[in-house]
């Protein structure tokens, strides 16, 4: 008897772990089930794509409160924009205001602490907002540190701290909660800060890890939505690092796996924040682009969905997702314009547009304002910040640019 129910507990007790291994396999566990080709019925999803709703309900406002749909966060005086102009000699925080018709407009820089390159520095995530939209940190790539700003409700800044990268050319930087990772990319390894009171710094002990090997040329770094793990995407290695998150705010080494897709760059986190979209960017070779969606497993190895999806063109590069996370916005740096994907319910990536619109020369960063209908993107060579209006089905519209960034300008980020 007291073998039977010995029996009997073994088998649900491995019965769940198996489950519990799987959970997020079996998300795309049915992928021969699933379409081929998307549709316009499928990406309306019935009439319920919040994605889709969010056009209709600013569509009628591009004169008078698109920017404000959305209750401001606190009392913040309305929606802003954020590059640094990563110059050689002074870094500076480039602040525009987003206007209720989506124009630009260039309200003040702040200094950042540090140097930039003083030449595009090719990656994604430069400077970012924490969640409330409280904080603002950006990399100096020139002084190998990372810097911190109070953004008060003009959205204008004041720096805080600047503390160092602990390593060469920090180029993208990633935050959860009171900590922050940022990845240096000439030295090839990653490093962890704690954040403290009045936006203080300090280093994390055991933190610095490096990437899969040297000269790796990693674009981008960022925490997974629930702050499990942090990721870093190789370019020159086609290889995709995952770092277990401890405790203590350290991580352990990195899990190491080949991508899917030539030349992974630029990632989103995409739908319920359970698939992570990724550039691949081939190289650069023409008509060779592609993105790819994964599911991270519990053991830190990103799983792709429905393997790596052409879009057709050269280079694309950097990566932003809707609010909603039904439609995800590529650049393709080589061949200056935009493609569009849909994200299906189990992760399916699918390509909606090859060319959504084209853009001035050599778009880099992108980003999708907070009420989900203006779309922006960093132009490196022509200097400009693209502007744009979303439209129904992954499309967009161009309605105007702001001109005369610091040609080395790098980074988006927006609120």
């Amino acid at each position: 008897m007291r073998q039977i129910s010995f029996l009997k507990v073994s088998m649900a007790i491995a019965i769940f772990a198996f489950v519990s291994c799987n959970k997020n396999a079996d998300k795309s566990s049915n992928q021969a089930s699933q379409p081929k080709a998307v549709t316009e019925e499928m990406m309306s999803e019935n009439g319920t794509n919040p994605d889709e709703a969010s056009i209709t309900q600013n569509a009628g406002n591009t004169n008078a409160s698109a920017a404000t749909t959305e209750a401001t966060d606190r009392n913040r005086e309305g929606h802003f924009l954020y590059t640094e102009s990563n110059e050689a000699d002074n870094n500076r925080i480039l602040i525009y205001k987003i206007r209720p018709n989506g124009s630009l407009h260039l309200e003040g820089t702040t200094t950042s602490g540090g140097a930039g390159t003083g030449k595009t520095i090719g990656s994604q995530g430069a400077l970012v907002l924490d969640k409330e939209h409280e904080w603002l940190y950006a990399v100096n790539a020139g002084s190998n540190s990372v810097s911190s700003f109070k953004v008060h409700d003009d959205g204008s800044l004041t720096l805080a701290h600047t503390e160092s990268s602990m390593g060469t050319t920090p180029n993208s930087v990633s935050v959860y909660g009171n900590l922050l990772y940022v990845l240096n990319n000439e030295s090839d390894n990653i490093h962890g800060l704690k954040i403290g009171a009045g936006g203080t710094l300090s280093p994390i002990e055991g933190s610095t890890q490096p990437l899969s090997g040297s000269g790796v040329d990693a674009p981008q770094i960022s925490f997974t939505p629930n702050g499990d793990w942090v990721v870093v995407t190789e370019k020159a290695t086609n290889n995709i690092d995952l770092y277990k998150v401890k405790n203590n705010g350290s991580v352990w080494p990195a899990v190491v796996t080949a991508s899917t897709g030539q030349t992974p760059f630029g990632l989103e986190f995409a739908r319920e924040e359970d698939f992570m979209i990724v550039s691949n960017a081939a190289g650069g070779a023409a008509g060779a682009g592609s993105a790819t969606s994964y599911i991270i497993g519990g053991n830190g190895i990103p799983n792709p969905v429905n393997g790596a999806v052409a879009d057709h063109a050269a280079a694309p590069c950097w990566v932003a997702v809707t609010k909603y996370g039904r439609f995800a916005f590529v650049t393709n740096t080589a061949g200056n314009t935009i493609s569009s994907y849909y994200v299906a319910p189990w992760g399916g990536l699918y390509l909606v547009q090859q060319l959504v619109v084209t853009t001035d020369e050599q778009p880099l960063d992108i980003v999708v304002a907070k009420n989900n209908f203006y779309v922006y993107e960093l132009n490196g060579k022509a200097a400009t910040i693209g502007e744009y209006r979303r439209k129904f089905l992954g499309g967009l519209e161009a309605i105007g640019s702001a001109t005369g960034l610091p040609a080395p300008s790098a980074g988006l980020a927006t609120y």
